[in-house]
């Protein structure tokens, strides 16, 4: 029998999918380090082992290999008695002139109906493991893309934990102008209402980190998030988004097309079976016969064979056939909604990268000379401190827009990746 894989069984994930979305340079998560830090290859490897969503589809694998055992099993045999001639009046008085018999009938299935039996339950068991595969995959997807959040996440807590420091030096720096007789009232509230804007963003930022990793974690079972540290960082965009073209080149190679096909070839096994089961099958016995009223035995032969005036399983091979057209529609739908969800990740993914393009170049440029100007200006007296205040906002927004742009670029890409390569995940 065919050796497939199970939840269960290890998963040293390759790398190759989705690993380079990320550097990885902080140690990996190892089961039992608590509070430690997390890579994408573990993470990986953690849900596919521990998601409870995947735990269905492991029995649903097993169920299907034992149905193709029973599939192959041949009929049993029957075992017959019966005693005539007992418990009436005159001769056929209590038993003495009873008959006795004894015996054993076996149905004998034709048109290897067992065999095509066994080929539909095969079919239908690698169905099952074609569903675990999609299952696998989507989680696959699922897994890179909120790990994607972690990472963003981490990096605009960052900036807003830095923006907190430099809001609380501005803001005492001010204060010293003040008692100095060199500043104004009223800048030094700008500069405390600048530290508390700051203080409240650094707070969000530090929420949504938290409830990013929990989000990651649940992936796995976790109830709550069992690392501190995302290990990596979101990397620019290497170079031009792929075309369309080569990116559906090998759409076929997806699980989810291969389970549409299994689809096709299980309807059309059913068919070859509903056809054989027009055909009736024969059943033959052998028995003992012991006659007490004459103090004789003998052997007594049957055979019975169905005849097929009434039923010619024209119904069952109707549905069969119906059953085939379905599934080859299912399968044109399928390789349509493959396409699509490619081409409008790749859509999202070419806007992500132009954005950030335009972000970290132009407007990052801007943002950071407008307020480096402003800075300097400040320290000598020369700038109001609500234009430096301002121009910080400005900065602190196109940073953030900067790594959410990264960050819709990731997920699209992760999302690219994981339906245009094939991976062999069951090494």
């Amino acid at each position: 029998m065919k050796h497939l894989f199970h939840p269960s069984h290890a998963f040293p994930f390759q790398a190759s999918l989705l690993a380079c979305l990320v550097a990885s340079s902080l140690p990996s998560f190892a089961a039992g380090n608590e509070g430690g830090s997390i890579n994408l290859a573990t993470a990986l490897s953690r849900a596919v082992e521990k998601n409870p969503s995947l735990a269905a589809y492991d029995a649903e694998i097993r169920s299907a290999e034992a149905r193709i055992l029973s599939a192959l099993a041949r009929p049993n045999p029957e075992l017959i008695t019966e005693v005539e001639d007992v418990l009436g009046s005159g001769n056929f008085e209590g038993f003495d002139g009873a008959i006795y018999n004894l015996g054993i009938e076996q149905l004998i299935e034709t048109g290897h109906k067992r065999k095509l039996r066994g080929e539909v339950s095969d079919a239908r068991s690698e169905r099952a493991r074609l569903e675990f595969e999609v299952a696998k995959r989507e989680l696959l997807v699922e897994v890179g893309q909120r790990f994607v959040d972690v990472l963003a996440a981490q990096e605009i807590e960052a900036r807003a934990s830095e923006n907190l420091k430099i809001a609380r030096d501005a803001a005492v720096a001010v204060q010293k102008q003040v008692e100095a007789g060199r500043g104004s009232g009223i800048d030094a509230g700008q500069a405390k209402i600048g530290e508390n804007e700051a203080r409240l963003s650094f707070e969000s930022a530090r929420l949504q980190t938290e409830l990013k990793r929990q989000r990651l974690s649940a992936l796995w079972g976790a109830e709550t998030p069992d690392f501190s540290h995302a290990s990596g960082s979101l990397s620019a965009p290497a170079g031009p988004t792929p075309e369309l073209s080569a990116l559906t080149a090998n759409v076929g190679q997806h699980p989810s097309i291969a389970l549409a096909e299994a689809g096709v070839s299980i309807a059309q096994r059913e068919l070859s079976l509903e056809e054989k089961n027009r055909l009736p099958d024969v059943t033959v016995g052998v028995g003992y016969r012991r006659d007490e009223a004459v103090d004789d035995n003998a052997m007594v032969l049957g055979f019975s064979l169905p005849l097929p005036l009434f039923d010619r399983n024209e119904g069952g091979i109707a549905e069969a056939e119906a059953n085939i057209g379905k599934s080859e529609a299912i399968k044109r739908s399928a390789e349509t909604q493959l396409r699509l969800r490619i081409s409008s990740a790749r859509a999202e993914m070419e806007a992500a990268r132009m954005a950030y393009q335009l972000v970290a170049g132009d407007m990052m440029r801007t943002a950071t000379d407008h307020f480096e100007k402003l800075s300097e200006g400040f320290a000598m007296g020369r700038t109001r401190y609500l234009e430096l205040l301002e121009a910080r906002r400005s900065l602190l927004s196109v940073r953030k827009q900067r790594v959410e742009a990264l960050e819709d670029y990731h997920r699209a890409r992760v999302t690219v990746e994981a339906l245009t390569t094939n991976p062999d995940l069951s090494k």
